[in-house]
């Protein structure tokens, strides 16, 4: 299995988890400035879910 492979089988499920973490920091980081820190979290993991999918893109479009 190649590098480009094995990045892109993880990549999905790593950047998700990710970004829902960050948010978890930032959520506990600024507790009196956000109201509702499921939304902090939902955000981190759905911008997380982006950047994996214009990594795999940039990915699938340098192997062509």
């Amino acid at each position: 299995m190649t590098k480009a492979a094995k990045i892109e089988s993880w990549l999905p499920y790593v950047l998700p988890v990710l970004g829902g973490l960050l948010g978890v920091i930032w959520v506990n980081l600024n507790k009196f400035d956000f109201i509702n820190p499921v939304v902090g979290i939902g955000l981190g993991a759905i911008a997380g879910w982006a950047a994996a999918r214009i990594i795999l893109t940039i990915i699938r479009r340098s192997r062509h």
